[in-house]
This record gives C-alpha cells, structure tokens and sequence, in this order.
C-alpha cells in the first residue's frame, strides 16, 4: 500500500504543496495560498476532466440510445434466454456492459485529488490559530454557528450547496440515475469533511466553486474566448502583485514570471502553431501506434530513471556515510527506493493514464512532448550541471548565490532544447521514428546500468561501514559529521571577529553575576559600556561595525550616486581585504545582509576566492535537535523525513533549465513545509553554531588568521530552561535575574536568556580555546549591531522612555593579544564603528580601506555621533541613500547615560 500511494497520491501532494508555498511565499497568507493552489490544481485537471466528461456523455448517449431496445428484451424474455439476447445485442451496437464505468471516470480522478489535499492541508500545522477573512481558524472545525450548545460548522454545509447547484446545471435533461449519483457524492463529502479543519474544506468548497462555474461556462456560446480574457487578466494582475510585493526578485525570478505571462497570453498563438505542426510532422506518426506508443514508454522510463535511479543514486554515493544512519533511515538505498517509486507515479503511471484517455492525435503530440522533455532533461543534467559547490545531506548549498545562472546558461539550453525539438519533429516526418526507439532505449538502458553501479557501490561503502561501526565511538561518529571550518594558529597572530545580533550591552554586568564561571572564561577581556550604533536596526547599524567610520548612515549618504547596497556590501569586505592581502587566512560565516539579501548570497565575495565564505545559520539545528531528543519535542525521523520530502525535488532541480534553479531551490527548502513550527526553530538554527564551536574549531601550526563569526542567537527571544539557559519544548523554569525588578515584561525575560545563552555558549569556547594554547595569541572582539528597547539600568531614571535610547547601544567587548585577568570595564565613549579599528590595531600597518584608499583611523569622527531609525527591510533600501524617522534619532555624544546628552540629530 505505501508503494501504491507514493506512486499515485505522493506526486500530486508535491504538486499541491509546491503551490501552496508559492501562493504562500507571494502574499505572507496561508488562506490565499489554499484559493491559489485551488485554481492551480483544477486548472491543471481540466482537460482531465473534460476528456471523462466526453466518456461519460458518450457512455450516456449509448445507453439512452438501447434503453428502449433493453427494456423491451427485459420485458419479453427472462433466464438464459434474457442474458444471451442481451449480449448479442450489445454485439450489435458495439456495446458491452463493463462500458458502464465510464460513467465514474471523473469520480476515479477526484479521489487521488481528494486524498492527496487532504493528507496535507488536514495535517498542516501552520494553519493552527490561522484566520482568513470570516474564518476564525483555518487550522480547525469553523464552528461559526452556534445554537445553544451546539456548535454547527457551517463551511462545509456551503461546500455542499454549491455542490448541489454545480450538479443541477451539470445534469440537466440527464436521466435520474446521473443525478443521484452526484447528489450522493455531494452529501458523502458533507459527511467525510464536516468535522475536518476549516481550511481542508475551503480547498474543496473553491472546487465545488470551480466545478459551479465551469458548467455555467459549458452553456455559454463562446467560452473559449471568455476564458481566455480571464486567464489574461489573472495572470497579468497575478504577476503584477507580486511583483509589487516583492520589488527585489532577482533575474532569474523575474524572466520565469515574465515567460509564465506571455504564455498565458500566447496560448492562442501556441495553439494555432501546435495544430500547424502536427498537420506537418506528425499526422502520419499519429497512426503509427507501436512506435508511437513504444517512443511514450520509453520517455516516461528514461525520465524516471533519471529522476528516481541516477541522481539521487549519484548524490548519496557521493558521500555515502554522511546518508547511513540519517534519522530513523540506516541503510541509504532506502532514499533511492522512495524517490524512486514517486517518479514511477509521475512519470509512468499517470502519463499512461492520461495517454490511455487521450485521442490518437494528441497521443502523437504527448509522445513528442514526452520526448523533448526526456532527452533535453538529460542535456540539462550533463551538460548543463552547473558548479554549485558542495551541497549537505540536507540538500543545501554552501553557496546558493552560485546557483544564479550566467546569461549564456540562461539562453543556450534553451536553444539546445528548441534544437532537440526540430530534430525529433524531422525525424518523425522522415518516417525515421524507429531510430528514436533505438536511441531512447539505449538512453534507458544506460541510465538504468548507471544508476544501478551507483546503487552498488553505495550498499558496498555501507556494509563496509557496518562492519566497522561497532569499533567506533557513538559519540565520534555523531559530532564526525561537523566539519572543522574555523582554523586557528598555534604560533601566529588569530582576530576572532564575533558579530552578535541584537547583543545587550545592558544585560552583560547581569549575566557576569548570574553566571560566575564567564569570569574566568573572559578573562582578559574590556568592556565598553559607554557605547553606541548608528542605527537601531542591522541595515543601519552593521555597515559601520564591520567596515568602520566611512560607513556610517551619515557618511554613506554623503556618497551620492552610488546604490546603497554596493556600499553596504564594500563595508563588509573592509576587513577581510585588508587582513588577506597581510596573508591571513580569511573564515566568514553569515555575513550580514550580503547584497542587501536575507541570507546566504555571497557575491560580493566572488571576485575572493581565497576567502572561505559560509552559510552557518541553521545549518547544525537538526543535529542539535537529534542530539537533544529527549528534551525537544521533535520527531527523530525528522532529517530522514526531510531528505524523502527534498529528494525528489531535487532531482527535478538537476534535470530543469539552469535559470529557473535558483527558483527551484527557494533558499534550500525547495517548495517545502515539513517541520511543525515550534517556538524555539528560529533560536536552534541560530543557536546550533554556537554550540558547535569547538567541533568546528581546528589548529593549524603556522601563520595568521582572520575569523568573522555572525550570529542570530540574541535576535531570537524565547524562554528557556533556567539556570542553563538550554532550550526545551516544556521550560518548567524560565527565571531571570530580572524577574524581582519593577515594569520588567517578558520581552525583557526572553532576551535576557537569550543573551545569557550566547554569553554561556562562547565562554566554553573560549575555555577549550585556553586548553588548546590559542587563546592567548587570539584577539577576540564581541560586537552587536544595534540593541533593542529593553530594561537598561543605567537609563530607567531617564524622563522618556529610557527602552528607546537602548535600541542604539550595543555589546562591545574586546580581549587583546596575550591579555590577562578579570574583565574590566572602561567607560570611554565609543561606537560599533569602532570594532574593526580594534580588529586591525598593529596587525595591519596603515590600515587602508581597499575601496576608497583611505585610511580607516583617518576617517574617525565621534566627537558628536548621529544614530538613526529607519526602514530595516533591504527592499525598502533600494536607493542611494537612506531614508530616517528624525522623530527616533538622536545625536548623542560622551556620556550615554546622561539623559541630556541625548538630543535632535545634528548636522
């Protein structure tokens, strides 16, 4: 039963949830992503459902056409006699009784549609407490009535009204037993989905919607072009909100929407030249059935041998221990059986079916079409690979800006394929379609052999692996699948540069005393209380911490004619260019807003490739989970569960056109809502790095590093166990030094442990890094990029609001080389800009900014210092200078916690 429904149900909840997310990710709203994977779904099953239709009306016009002829040999003759009259007269007519189940063929396609919506949107998670216009929860019953004590849902009885209009339009002048046939259905569906969540039946009461106006279309005289108009229109305005929404799509993103328009817009065109075509090429093919037919299965074969056998089987051999034993899966031909038998549905199962529906001259063009799609698929995937770098078991690269494709990759597979399609459309007119046979079996057979040495080789390296686990520590083997990445000099000259999101400088004399052990763990470390950003969000306060004093908002906007991103990305490279060019090493993860993107586009660094560039954030928090079972309420079979979901998209990722990729890929989460959604997801993805620290820590004996370390764990504010401020999904106490303290909320509580909890985290760092020998030859900078508006005890006697001021004054620590004993605190007046300066100080000599060639002690002004609010989204940042709420900035200067030292910003 699992094979039968990987291969016929699986397919189309990857379809439905493909859409969903789309609609999703397009408009930020789980109830337009149920109306818009509605649309999708029944549009994409229209001709579906008009090629039964025709059956039915045909099977119909058969049987009213013998109705008078049966029921005369029904009256007349009786037994044998009656049986034996009967099939001779079917003969007759060219009719047999087993006709009849054509009638239920539209029936047979609703019912994997039906159990494939209803396995995801009756298990989605992130519907739970989700309202969408007069819904209250699309996550459950709707329950919008209520008499008395009883609660009476009332979504699903609409469901069945519309049902029953639709059916009454559908069969007029139908004989009775049509009718009762779709009113029993429309009431077997009030019956199955009246308890369900009220989303499920939003998704099928849209159908039902669908079905109502479909019909009334039918009885129009000319629905074609009244469709048409409406496609046109939809699409148009579809394309045009979401490109609204989201301003900043990137090329790739844009010419996929654009393509999708003109070939709504187009289809009349496309039509007219299809039917041109097959009047030229293939009317002859059409009647060739056994190479026609033969040339369809041996596509659809190839497709899923390539999809479901040679490349998952090439990406698991690849690193074959790294899938062995990945959530509750062990042996790693598992993956392949499963991605397999999905692609058995999608590319043989339901192309048959839809072939078997077919009339022959669109049997010819589906076999042509099938063609095309299965040899410019393999062109794609050898052709076309792309050099996308090192990709985790998790299906995530390293360095997703790679997947953005060059103008030549963007045109020429398209050209290959237009190429492909004349050739094979020649060919086939040639009469020469034979040869096409021999070619797509080769092609299947070679796939077939090829994935099936892979497969060998993978169950080989895991019987090897096997054997050998029980001499091998469990612990090893775990903590062996993170990869050393920071490298740290024995002898020479290390700059650790930690970059802490929202870090509380307010909070850190509390967190000494709260936690004791930091002490020793920071020893030798200076803390500068009296210290500002400029600007209380990471777009505004992060280009001056990682670049220095040029980049200040003031300073940036002084540089006119140049867009706001180029500068922001020249600040992130200050550092790195310089200590490079001295011969360091150079380690970066995370760097913030790179190419004013979320995360994970790395360009600017591109032209670097010395510098190692990593993408950290989430990328240990299913390790931490598995490791963490017991205390998290998180399923085991999570990352195995996770790599199932993303396997099949992934090869349909290796196979697609090298422009639509990036698409495909969606950040590494391919179009996928696996993982219910807990609280504490945000804080482990970012919180997993710094637990790894020392797993991701090596030694090297000679010559100098820079390392700059980014992360959220600050700018995830959740309760956690106290006093380990660990995460748990049940916290029984979630305490705080705070707690006594007057006005304290729980905003205040949360960031509290989370800020505890970084703090906690890089001190066993820093301790391991004192067992190493390295910590006194490591100079360490601990930096935030803004503050939020938090208890600060220094402020709370200020006359306004004091939690304002402290959205500007960010952690600043440092620890010199070879520096010794209990943290101090220095309260000379500094800002985040001057972060780097410590980074640099006699380590590079005459520090000179490689973009401006200025030198960056130069271009120190803080004598006064502006700092700003303003838009934080990089999209509304699409200029060359920033935009401010003068009502929220301040010009500050010496002491910050003096309240009148705080004024209108000056300039």
């Amino acid at each position: 039963m699992q094979s039968i429904y990987l291969a016929i149900i699986r397919p189309l909840e990857l379809l439905i949830e493909f859409f969903f997310i789309f609609f999703d990710k397009s408009f930020d709203n789980y109830g337009l992503a149920i109306v818009g994977i509605s649309l999708v779904i029944n549009l994409l099953a229209l001709p579906l459902y008009h090629v039964a239709e025709t059956l039915q009306r045909k099977e119909r016009d058969v049987r009213m056409h013998l109705s008078s002829g049966i029921s005369r040999i029904k009256e007349t003759f009786k037994g044998d006699e009656q049986y034996m009259i009967l099939s001779t007269f079917y003969k007759q007519n060219h009719y047999h009784p087993a006709y009849a189940l054509r009638s239920s063929v539209s029936l047979l396609i609703q019912v994997p549609f039906f159990i494939a919506a209803y396995n995801f949107l009756s298990n989605l998670a992130q519907l739970q407490g989700v309202s969408f216009f007069f819904i209250p929860n699309l996550g459950a019953p709707d329950g919008m009535l209520t008499v008395g004590n009883l609660s009476v849902n009332v979504l699903p009885v609409v469901m069945t009204l519309i049902n029953i209009i639709a059916g009454a339009i559908y069969t007029k002048g139908f004989p009775l037993r049509d009718k009762i046939q779709l009113y029993a259905m429309a009431l077997l569906f009030l019956v199955l989905l009246y308890t369900s969540p009220a989303g499920l039946v939003l998704y099928w009461t849209l159908n039902n919607l669908f079905s109502l106006v479909k019909n009334i279309f039918y009885r129009l005289k000319h629905p074609l072009p009244v469709l048409y108009g409406i496609a046109v229109v939809g699409t148009i305005g579809l394309a045009l909100a979401i490109w609204i929404v989201h301003p900043t799509l990137s090329l790739s993103n844009r010419i996929v929407f654009i393509a999708g328009c003109l070939f709504v817009v187009l289809i009349p065109f496309l039509l007219k030249l299809g039917n041109k075509l097959f009047q030229r090429f293939l009317t002859e093919f059409a009647n060739e059935d056994r190479v026609r037919n033969t040339l369809f299965l041996a596509s659809g074969i190839l497709l899923f041998l390539m999809h479901g056998l040679v490349i998952p089987a090439n990406l698991i051999s690849s690193s074959t221990i790294e899938f062995a034993f990945s959530g509750t899966v062990t042996n790693p031909l598992a993956y392949i059986g499963h991605t397999a038998t999905v692609f058995f549905g999608l590319w043989v199962v339901w192309p048959l079916f839809i072939y078997a529906m077919a009339k022959r001259p669109m049997k010819a063009i589906l076999s042509v079409l099938l063609m095309i799609l299965s040899l410019s698929s393999l062109v794609n995937l050898f052709f076309f690979t792309g050099e996308y770098g090192i990709v985790s078991t998790l299906l995530q690269f390293e360095n997703p800006t790679l997947l953005e494709a060059s103008p030549s990759m963007m045109v020429l597979p398209f050209v290959i394929a237009l190429v492909l399609a004349v050739v094979l459309l020649y060919v086939v007119r040639c009469r020469k379609a034979g040869w096409l046979e021999s070619l797509m079996m080769i092609l299947a057979l070679g796939s077939l052999a090829s994935g099936l040495f892979q497969c060998v080789t993978i169950q080989r390296e895991y019987r090897e692996y096997t054997e050998n686990i029980a001499l091998a520590d469990a612990g090893v083997t775990e903590t062996g699948t993170i990869k050393p990445v920071f490298q740290l000099s024995k002898t020479g000259k290390n700059v650790v540069f930690i970059f802490l999101d929202r870090a509380m400088s307010s909070f850190f004399p509390i967190i000494l005393e709260d936690l004791p052990q930091l002490q020793d763990q920071l020893k030798g470390f200076v803390y500068y209380p009296n210290t500002v950003s400029f600007g209380n969000n990471t777009i505004h306060g992060s280009p001056a911490m990682m670049g220095g004093y040029e980049y200040t908002p003031d300073a940036m906007n002084e540089r006119t004619g140049e867009k706001l991103v180029d500068k922001h990305n020249e600040a992130l490279l200050v550092m790195p260019r310089l200590f490079l060019d001295q011969g360091h090493s150079v380690t970066i993860t995370n760097p913030p807003y790179s190419n004013y993107k979320w995360e994970a586009d790395f360009t600017p660094f591109s032209p670097y490739p010395e510098m190692k560039v990593m993408h950290h954030h989430g990328k240990y928090a299913v390790q931490y989970k598995k490791e963490h079972a017991d205390v998290l309420d998180w399923d085991p079979s999570y990352e195995s569960e996770l790599i199932k979901k993303r396997l099949p998209i992934f090869a349909i990722f290796k196979t697609s056109f090298p422009l639509i990729r990036r698409t495909l890929y969606e950040e590494g989460q391919y179009f996928q809502k696996v993982e219910k959604p807990q609280s504490t997801d945000g804080f482990i993805d970012a919180y997993a790095q710094l637990y790894y620290l020392n797993d991701l820590t090596t030694l090297v004996q000679e010559g100098n590093a820079f390392i700059t370390i980014s992360n959220d764990t600050p700018h995830q504010p959740v309760f956690l166990q106290s006093p380990e401020y660990e995460p748990q999904s049940v916290v029984t106490d979630a305490s705080t030094p705070l707690d006594e303290i007057e006005g304290i909320r729980s905003i205040d509580r949360t960031h509290y442990q989370v800020n505890a909890a970084s703090l906690k985290r890089l001190g066993i760092w820093f301790s391991y890094l004192q067992e190493l020998g390295v910590y006194d030859n490591t100079r360490i900078i601990i930096v935030a990029d803004h503050g939020h508006e938090l208890y600060a005890e220094g402020m709370k006697d200020f006359k306004s609001d004091g939690r304002i001021n402290n959205r500007y004054v960010p952690l600043l620590l440092v620890k010199d080389f070879y520096s010794e004993g209990p943290i101090v605190a220095d309260y000379s007046f500094m800002t985040n800009a001057d972060a780097p300066l410590f980074a640099l100080k006699d380590v590079i000599e005459n520090p000179t900014n490689p973009a401006t060639r200025k030198n960056v002690y130069d271009e120190v002004k803080k004598d006064i210092v502006n700092v700003y609010t303003g838009p934080w989204d990089p999209r509304e940042n699409t200029g060359e200078v920033f935009k401010h709420d003068l009502s929220f900035s301040f010009s500050v200067h010496d002491d910050i916690f003096i309240e009148s030292n705080w004024g209108p910003v000056q300039h």
